[in-house]
């Protein structure tokens, strides 16, 4: 109140400090003395995007109240409940010691240890399933596209003879003609459900789908996805039948290796969360009688997963709309659940030309300010400055920790 007195004239006092939060702007403000309709709001002091040049706030900005902006005066409420709920992986993570060598000692440091190696229940007590229809619902989270969609529920057709249970959640509003519901109706066995938000978010739509699940696996895929002839579930679910492994993922064709390894530590001379791509902890052949396959922290965005292990750690973070995909295997892996990358098992990524993008699709998935935002939610999570991928690195031989020589992508930096 001082600095408002300071700049108003001494008219403010407590009882004027009265701060009111629109759903709309997302703005905290408060009303300026002695002018009618003039607000100040809670703003974040603006930084600028080193990589884009956009201007953008940091979640460890200084505030203060400023005339009211779009970007910087914009503030995510969350129910306490919630926050703690978001980071009950770090209870029992513990940093480093400071005797055990690593440079790394914050919190989120505790989450570079490798999980314990897949065992196998193979001629033990695995119980297997003969027909992928019995145990496997496909999930997938669509924007207005559900010609995508059918395609994916063909391409399946096309490739295994037979139809899979596909559950798909769509932004709303629910104004399809009624020849897509024809198409639709093509695929018995697909769910197509439209929600009444028009940005629901994919972290949404997927729990919404996977709370749905009644089979014992789900095939999480992406609506721009096709199967192909090495789209190998069978494989999956051999391997989910018959080890401890939460998590079996392939690539996508013509792709590089995406799976690898997450570390947290002082990457660029500052906190960082970096994904390694194409690093994994243990060596090929660690899983039984599947010498393509290898554990590793994270898997791209086609892979088989165990139901219920992925309920019970809520699924994909409600918050993060877009840019999902690194905080759910911190998720993962912070829970011990293994994960089982397979290089010869593969969907095609099939995108669509910039012209054949729908409008809402475009808005909400090429959106940079958006996705910046949604990167630097999961930054205040883990207490780090930015996320970056890691396309080129080597081991440090006296520490064992990983040393990024080349990096790929950058984001969401302060």
């Amino acid at each position: 109140s001082s600095g408002i007195n300071a700049e108003y004239g001494g008219n403010c006092n407590e009882d004027s400090l009265r701060f009111t939060y629109d759903d709309e702007t997302g703005f905290l403000s408060v009303p300026v003395p002695d002018e009618d309709d003039a607000r100040l709001c809670v703003s974040a002091a603006s930084k600028q995007d080193p990589f884009t040049g956009n201007l953008f706030p940091c979640m460890s900005s200084p505030v203060s109240l400023t005339k009211c902006d779009v970007e910087s005066s914009r503030l995510e409420l969350l129910e306490e409940s919630e926050f703690r709920k978001e980071r009950e992986i770090f209870v029992n993570v513990e940093a480093p010691a400071d005797d055990s060598g690593s440079t790394c000692d914050f919190k989120a440091c505790g989450l570079n240890q490798p999980v314990e190696a897949v065992k196998s229940f193979r001629g033990n007590f695995a119980s297997h399933c003969t027909r992928p229809f019995d145990c496997v619902t496909v999930i997938t989270k669509t924007a207005r596209r559900p010609y995508l969609v059918t395609r994916l529920a063909q391409s399946i057709r096309d490739q295994k003879g037979y139809d899979l249970r596909i559950i798909c959640l769509d932004d709303g509003p629910n104004d399809y003609p009624q020849e897509v519901w024809d198409e639709i109706s093509k695929y018995p066995h697909l769910k197509y459900i439209v929600g009444d938000d028009e940005d629901m978010g994919i972290s949404a739509g997927r729990n919404i789908a996977l709370n749905m699940v009644k089979t014992k696996y789900f095939l999480l895929v992406d609506d721009d996805h096709v199967f192909n002839n090495k789209t190998n579930i069978e494989k999956m679910v051999d391997i989910l039948d018959t080890t401890d492994a939460t998590i079996v993922g392939g690539k996508f064709e013509g792709f590089i290796k995406f799976a690898g390894s997450i570390r947290f530590g002082y990457y660029h001379k500052r906190q960082e969360f970096g994904m390694f791509s194409g690093h994994c902890d243990r060596d090929p052949g660690v899983i039984p009688s599947h010498p393509n396959c290898e554990q590793c922290d994270s898997t791209s965005n086609i892979f088989l997963a165990k139901t219920q292990p992925i309920i019970k750690i809520g699924g994909w973070s409600v918050e993060l709309k877009i840019a999902e995909h690194a905080d759910f295997f911190v998720k993962v892996k912070g829970a011990g659940m293994k994960v089982v990358y397979c290089d010869d098992i593969e969907v095609i990524n099939q995108q669509e030309t910039p012209d054949e993008r729908s409008h809402s699709y475009q808005k909400l998935r090429y959106d940079g300010r958006r996705k910046n935002r949604m990167f630097r939610l999961m930054n205040s999570r883990y207490n780090v400055n930015g996320l970056f991928w890691c396309s080129r690195y080597e081991v440090s031989e006296s520490s064992g920790e990983l040393i990024c020589l080349e990096t790929r992508h950058k984001i969401g930096y302060c």
